[in-house]
């Protein structure tokens, strides 16, 4: 039976991914400009008290949603014809979280190309400088009417550049 360890990726675009003080560096909180409040609820539980692993990527769903409304003012619904979509999700979970906690979820680009982005984000609870489990996503700007990828609009390139102090 493989362990925990030999399951993992070993290194992508040389952010290790695990556990190690390199990994817990990169996604420290002070890394971070964007936070969403993200309480748990009783139902977020299993059955062995601690939030379940599920909940983990749904509280990164509300985070990276309200990084994009609150920062680019993007919307969904039929009507939209373009938008994001997610290529590629990897969550690493470091500790475990129980119910009741007044969790933040900290978001971030980190890398920006011109169809698509590397979108960072991280768990933190209360007075913790260090995640409870960190999250990498690709992300693909998406023409949902012709179903194919489209550049990313100049427009919010610009707002993520300058939010994120991103040269290129």
């Amino acid at each position: 039976m493989p362990t925990v360890s030999s399951c993992r990726q070993p290194v992508k675009n040389n952010i290790p991914v695990s556990n190690s003080a390199e990994h817990l560096q990169h996604y420290a909180r002070d890394g971070f400009r964007f936070f969403t409040p993200t309480p748990t609820r009783w139902g977020d539980c299993d059955m062995f008290g601690h939030v379940n692993n599920v909940q983990f990527v749904r509280y990164y769903e509300s985070g990276r949603l309200d990084y994009f409304h609150r920062l680019l003012d993007l919307s969904s619904g039929p009507e939209v014809h373009n938008s994001l979509i997610i290529a590629d999700i990897h969550v690493t979970f470091l500790r475990q979280i129980h119910h009741p906690c007044a969790l933040e979820v900290g978001s971030r680009i980190s890398r920006l190309g011109n169809r698509s982005f590397d979108f960072e984000a991280a768990i933190f609870a209360p007075g913790d400088d260090e995640p409870r489990s960190t999250a990498r996503a690709a992300c693909v700007w998406f023409n949902y009417r012709d179903n194919h990828s489209t550049p990313i609009p100049p427009a919010e390139r610009e707002i993520i550049k300058k939010f994120e102090g991103i040269e290129s």
